[in-house]
């Protein structure tokens, strides 16, 4: 469970993913039937432990953020509503790690997904995100990163409503997908709340 990305050469990973995003966020550029909508997120959550993909625990980890994202492209068709939207992101983490305050700022770049089950963008919703991310600490309280830059990787689901609030929970991980070893990884959960504009 905890090698969720294969291993592969840093520089042949990173130009692939590079690649990979540019032509993602090329595509969404110039997808038909976008509309100009953005949002505002802001971000409250904790570090997590070694339940799911990482290694050690920074559950004890307090974590605020902040998100802006536009929407690119909107499919309406029998399987719901898809909605591609490209986010940038910071994340500010702080932990008491054996007396002394640590600090993590984490930078991220990401196109995400958002499918609602029905027609119209209201209700429930999933959303999965896959990009790019910077830490600025490789120590973090009993973990040690080997890289700096890393994939950012999230999964969440919400709730938004007709007025155009939304509440969303999110699991987020970063890891250098095994470019370089070992690879601990990094995770956080957080409360969600969006503001549309």
């Amino acid at each position: 469970m905890r090698r969720f990305f294969a291993a592969a050469p840093v520089s042949s990973a990173l130009s692939s993913s590079t690649l990979f995003l540019t032509a993602i966020l090329g595509s969404l550029l110039t997808a038909p039937g976008a509309r100009a909508e953005q949002e505002l997120i802001v971000s409250a959550g904790k570090g997590l432990g070694d339940a799911l993909i990482q290694q050690e625990s920074i559950s004890g980890a307090d974590m605020a953020g902040i998100n802006y994202s536009y929407l690119f492209s909107e499919y309406r068709g029998g399987a719901g509503n898809w909605q591609w939207w490209a986010q940038g992101s910071y994340s500010h983490m702080r932990l008491d790690y054996r007396g002394e305050q640590q600090r993590q700022n984490i930078f991220e770049l990401k196109p995400v997904l958002r499918w609602y089950p029905q027609q119209e963008a209201f209700g429930i919703f999933a959303e999965a995100g896959v990009g790019v991310a910077y830490l600025t600490n490789k120590d973090f309280g009993d973990i040690h990163l080997t890289t700096k830059p890393n994939f950012a990787l999230h999964f969440a689901g919400g709730y938004r409503m007709r007025n155009g609030y939304t509440l969303s929970l999110r699991y987020s991980h970063f890891s250098n997908a095994y470019t370089n070893t070992p690879n601990p990884g990094f995770d956080f959960a957080s409360l969600n709340g969006h503001f549309h504009f």
